[in-house]
């Protein structure tokens, strides 16, 4: 409910839309709702909200729910120009990636972050794809698998083509393979 109501009231009332996202009990809800308070706040006020939401994301039960919440945040940051805040925080999550357990959980939070960072700038994304190269490797989960998979289609529907740099990047093994065929690399 808080996190609905944050979301509605921040276009008009930020005071109240802190107030609602503040009271979301659980730390997930909070930090998403903070992120979307700041996307409608005036500047010098968004970055201290979105300063918020940053600590209050380290209050998620897991590594999982801090990484893949961020998205969240960073997101708002890099459409704001908040280059700073959204470089320090995505460095954080890329380090505290590693601790993702298990193995399909830290492929989804990555493919989390990715998206919200590519969804801006593809640029802002590349930190998160070296992460995923390292960390992922596709033969491992079926959530990494997937991972590449939407990697691929994403680049390829934004460059044609795309999609074998993708797979060129991945290592050697089935889900690379089968990636090939399905774009027609073999």
């Amino acid at each position: 409910m808080g996190r609905q109501r944050a979301g509605q009231l921040a276009p008009t009332d930020t005071a109240k839309a802190l107030q609602a996202a503040r009271a979301c009990p659980d730390a997930w809800y909070r930090v998403q709702a903070l992120a979307s308070v700041a996307e409608h706040a005036e500047q010098q006020l968004a970055l201290s909200i979105l300063e918020e939401a940053a600590r209050e994301a380290q209050s998620c039960h897991d590594a999982y729910g801090t990484v893949a919440v961020m998205a969240w945040p960073l997101r708002v940051a890099f459409r704001q120009g908040q280059l700073n805040f959204a470089g320090r925080e995505l460095k954080k999550c890329l380090v505290l990636a590693s601790a993702v357990e298990p193995r399909a959980s830290r492929a989804y939070a990555l493919e989390i972050l990715w998206s919200a960072c590519f969804s801006v700038d593809p640029g802002h994304a590349e930190p998160v794809w070296c992460r995923i190269l390292e960390l992922c490797h596709p033969d491992h989960s079926w959530r990494a698998a997937r991972l590449y998979l939407h990697i691929a289609e994403i680049q390829n529907e934004r460059n044609p083509g795309g999609a074998a740099e993708v797979i060129g990047a991945m290592p050697p093994g089935k889900a690379r393979r089968w990636l090939e065929r399905r774009f027609g690399l073999i």
